[in-house]
């Protein structure tokens, strides 16, 4: 699927002007011309088409038009684009499963290569946890947002993902988890453990706690109405980095709420963890 990730928004007329490096990446990587259709991923993790209605090869400019009834917030199921043909509407990002990854910091190139399949996967959030085990100076990578900005993007545009992911600053453990139990408070919590004493099954972490939220989510349905429980099913998932997780890690993340899984695979390493990991409870709570 063709998609192109704006940070702007299509003005009051539904359009969007483009130039500099997206006026290449549109023209000379997804090579558009006039009249093609493009899928736009707006901010707030919204989804459009759109047509790309004018091109200034010399200004290196583009304009590209939102179907007429996504800008206005129509309800209708589709629009016209600007060469007066029907398109469809676009829709909100609406995954069943909401992840979350806590990844202890490894060597930059890992992390980055993380932090793309992350996107591609769509996971929805990444916190960088700084470790007992994350080598000196490795957090320092992670104070260019910018550079995970564009690899986040590029890797949104290229898989076509919906979820807008978002990257947190580096922080300690403890703090970490009391940003998970602010903002996910119902959330499935698991960490890859590569040891396997005190270790449940992977289905069985998945079940026990699958069993635990959807009561919590019956309770609140029947108090709040039925709309409240269609939210996506949320799941926390820590990896550790290339030295794993520490003891005392270990026993912190038991301490508040988390289940250690030990997959019975070959071992693995920490980006080839983080993505297994997130296949698998997609696999798993999508079915």
């Amino acid at each position: 699927m063709r998609q192109f990730v704006s940070a702007a928004s299509p003005n009051s007329k539904g359009l969007l002007e483009i130039s500099g490096k997206d006026f290449h990446y549109l023209r000379n990587v997804l090579r558009l011309s006039v009249g093609d259709m493009v899928t736009l991923s707006l901010p707030g993790g919204v989804s459009r088409e759109s047509t790309l209605c004018k091109v200034d090869d010399g200004a290196k400019k583009m304009t590209l038009q939102v179907c007429a009834t996504a800008f206005a917030g129509g309800n209708s199921s589709q629009g016209k684009d600007c060469a007066g043909q029907d398109c469809p509407q676009g829709l909100e990002a609406a995954p069943r499963i909401r992840l979350v990854l806590l990844q202890f910091i490894p060597k930059p190139q890992k992390m980055e290569l993380i932090v793309r399949q992350a996107t591609e996967c769509g996971v929805a959030a990444i916190v960088p946890v700084i470790g007992d085990y994350t080598q000196a100076g490795c957090e320092k990578a992670l104070q260019k947002p910018d550079r995970f900005e564009k690899i986040i993007r590029e890797a949104r545009q290229q898989s076509g993902s919906q979820v807008e992911t978002k990257i947190f600053q580096p922080q300690k453990l403890e703090a970490a988890l009391d940003l998970i139990d602010e903002n996910e408070p119902s959330a499935l919590k698991l960490f890859l453990y590569e040891r396997t004493d005190g270790t449940v099954s992977f289905k069985d972490a998945l079940l026990g706690q699958e069993q635990n939220r959807a009561q919590a989510q019956e309770a609140a349905a029947a108090s709040l109405g039925p709309a409240k429980s269609r939210a996506p099913i949320s799941c926390v998932y820590a990896v550790g980095s290339e030295g794993g997780i520490s003891p005392d890690e270990c026993g912190l993340l038991l301490s508040r709420g988390f289940k250690a899984v030990h997959f019975n695979t070959n071992i693995l390493r920490c980006e080839t963890a983080a993505l297994y990991a997130a296949a698998a409870i997609q696999s798993a709570l999508d079915n």
